[in-house]
């Protein structure tokens, strides 16, 4: 019995000796490559780096900034730095944006073994502008400079540390709070016929996004748009609360009050219809209704309110109704407008402002 129980503890300590052993050689040869070279040894086969080059930019003016026709005028030095003269995306890249832009004789050296090419751009370029919070609005606008070459052969790398802008730019109404160069890819929905890719597909190639941030600088032109709403808003208002002496009028004459009331209301629409039209040919915006649009209609919706109530005032005392009950009731219904109108313009100004910062 003892023996039996000898035997059978070998054979088991055998058994797990052998499992041990058999698995070292399946890790063993799991882990090697036919000629015996283990996979762990070796380090991951690097991916192969595209040609690139460094790409930068320096703002020298800026100017004739028109957000009507979208389009705005600048000089721009730009400048690549290649490990070799054939990777120059500079003499054969396209200005996007630009109608015909003009490039200065190239200045072209050579430091520290590397390729050094240095462009004057100048030109106007095509931009879209969102007005719809003018005054409060901020912009950025942009210089698209795209390499000729695919993105599969060549990239540019934008040079941030060296790129920077004229702080002597003095641009009427606009200052510039940001300048930075932005890495991009264009990408074309074909393959312009190059064999090498499967048929139907698109090319990618490479981009640099020259952008510059501007804010409004002159908060007058607001009150300038704005004034005559404003002050037609409080002439109106103050129809309404000077006393009108109802009791010691006749009939005839609480009429001709509210007829005249009534041909000064008829003017004032007149008056914010004709600054709207004004405000439209500074301000062009094809995206929707601004902030000085959302002014006038306000405006107009304040003045057409006292046309009602001036209407119904007047139906009320030709059928007998107290002068005096309708005077006071214009005067609520004044005083509760104007407040109305001041908390919806402030809060219209706010979200319009908010939303552009």
């Amino acid at each position: 019995m003892g023996d039996t129980f000898q035997r059978a503890r070998g054979w088991f300590r055998f058994a797990i000796a052998a499992s041990f052993i058999a698995l070292a050689c399946v890790c063993g040869s799991g882990f090697s490559d036919a000629s015996g070279h283990s996979f762990a040894d070796t380090p991951p086969s690097a991916v192969p780096s595209v040609p690139s080059c460094d790409v930068g930019a320096y703002l020298a003016d800026l100017y004739d900034l028109d957000p009507a026709k979208r389009v705005f005028s600048a000089r721009v030095y730009l400048w690549s730095v290649c490990p070799d003269r054939k990777l120059d995306p500079l003499p054969t890249a396209a200005f996007t944006n630009a109608n015909d832009p003009e490039k200065g004789e190239p200045v072209l050296t050579s430091e520290a073994g590397r390729f050094r090419n240095l462009t004057l751009l100048q030109g106007t370029f095509r931009q879209d502008w969102d007005v719809r919070a003018f005054p409060f609005d901020r912009q950025r606008i942009e210089v698209l400079v795209t390499a000729a070459a695919d993105g599969r052969d060549f990239r540019m790398v934008p040079d941030n540390a060296n790129s920077s802008y004229n702080r002597e730019i003095r641009t009427a109404g606009w200052r510039i709070t940001g300048f930075r160069l932005m890495p991009a890819k264009r990408v074309f929905s074909t393959n312009f016929g190059d064999a090498t890719l499967p048929r139907g597909t698109t090319s990618t190639y490479s981009r640099i996004r020259v952008q510059v941030d501007l804010a409004r600088d002159d908060p007058t032109i607001f009150w300038k748009l704005t004034g005559p709403l404003y002050l037609m808003v409080l002439v109106v208002t103050a129809t309404f609360l000077l006393p009108a002496h109802a009791d010691e009028l006749g009939m005839g004459e609480r009429l001709d009050s509210l007829q005249s009331r009534l041909g000064m209301l008829g003017g004032g629409l007149f008056v914010i219809m004709l600054n709207m039209q004004q405000a439209n040919t500074v301000i062009t915006s094809s995206v929707g209704l601004t902030l000085i649009d959302w002014l006038h209609l306000l405006t107009l919706a304040f003045v057409l309110i006292a046309v009602v109530a001036t209407v119904a005032s007047w139906r009320w005392t030709v059928h007998g109704g107290s002068p005096t009950r309708a005077e006071r009731w214009q005067r609520t219904i004044a005083v509760t407008g104007l407040i109305g109108y001041t908390l919806i313009a402030a809060a219209t100004v706010w979200i319009f402002a908010a939303q552009s910062s």
